[in-house]
C-alpha cells in the first residue's frame, strides 16, 4: 500500500473518533456512555480499567455532585476522564495528571491528546498534566488549572504503591472542598503486582474518615472503589 491511502486511512479514522466522542455530548444515562466502549472503535481504546457495576455507580455519585472541579491522577486509557466529564458540571474544569512512565505510569502517546480534550463538553474545560503527581511541578499545575477554588471530586487512581497512594491522598486530599468526594480505585485485597499498597492504605484511612465501598464482587480478587465523603473539617495532610 503506497503511503497515501495510509494517511488518508489514519486520517479518516481519527476524524470518526472525534465525532463519535462529540456525539457522546449531552449524554448523562451511565448505560448509554458505557455502550459506547463496547463499539470496536472508537470506544474500545478508551474503555475504563474498571469493573463495569463499580464505575456505573461511580458516575452515580459523581453526576449527583455535579463538579465544577475534578482531578483525577492516572489517566492511562481515558476511560474514566471520559465518564467523569459527562458527569461534571456543564462549565466544568477537569484535570487529569498522569506519570509518563515508570511502573505505575500511563504514558499515553501524544496522538490521544485531542481526544482526551475531545471529551470535555462545549463549555467544560480538559487540562492534562504529564507529570509525577509526587512532585511540586504537578500540584502546583492542578491548583492553577483550579483557579484559586476547591476541587469537588477527586479520584486517585496511580501509583498504587502504598508511599505512593499515601502521598497522592495527602496532597491532593486537603484540596477537595467540605463536603465534596475523593475516590481510590483497587482497594480490595489482591497479589502485590495487581493492587499494589492500595488495599493496605485504604485499611487504615477507612476508620478515619466517613467511607464507603463500591464493589461488585467481594470474591473478584481485585479492583473495588472506595469512596471518602469530605468531612467538615476537611482532610488533613497527615493521616497515618
Amino acid at each position: 500500500m503506497s503511503l497515501l491511502p495510509r494517511v488518508l486511512g489514519r486520517v479518516g479514522s481519527f476524524v470518526h473518533r472525534l465525532r463519535a466522542i462529540r456525539r457522546t455530548r449531552g449524554i448523562t444515562d451511565p448505560d448509554r456512555l458505557l455502550e459506547f466502549f463496547e463499539q470496536p472503535s472508537p470506544g474500545w481504546i478508551f474503555k475504563p480499567s474498571q469493573k463495569r457495576a463499580e464505575i456505573r455507580e461511580l458516575f452515580c455519585r459523581v453526576s449527583a455532585l455535579r463538579p465544577r472541579r475534578a482531578l483525577e491522577i492516572g489517566t492511562n486509557n481515558g476511560g474514566s476522564l471520559f465518564m467523569f466529564c459527562r458527569a461534571a458540571a456543564s462549565d466544568a474544569t477537569l484535570v487529569s495528571i498522569d506519570l509518563p512512565g515508570g511502573r505505575f505510569g500511563g504514558g499515553y502517546p501524544v496522538i490521544r491528546v485531542p481526544y482526551y480534550l475531545a471529551f470535555a463538553g462545549a463549555r467544560q474545560r480538559v487540562r492534562l498534566i504529564r507529570a509525577d503527581s509526587h512532585t511540586p511541578v504537578a500540584l502546583a499545575a492542578a491548583r492553577r488549572a483550579a483557579r484559586g477554588g476547591w476541587f469537588d471530586f477527586l479520584f486517585i487512581d496511580g501509583d498504587h504503591s502504598y508511599a505512593g497512594v499515601k502521598q497522592d491522598f495527602e496532597m491532593y486530599g486537603p484540596l477537595v472542598r467540605p463536603g465534596g468526594l475523593i475516590a481510590f480505585h483497587d482497594i480490595l485485597p489482591a497479589p502485590p503486582e495487581l493492587g499494589g499498597g492500595v488495599p493496605q492504605f485504604w485499611s487504615d484511612i477507612r476508620e478515619r474518615y466517613p467511607t464507603e465501598e463500591l464493589v461488585e464482587d467481594r470474591t473478584q480478587g481485585m479492583m473495588g472503589i472506595g469512596l471518602v465523603h469530605v468531612p467538615e473539617l476537611g482532610i488533613s495532610p497527615t493521616v497515618v
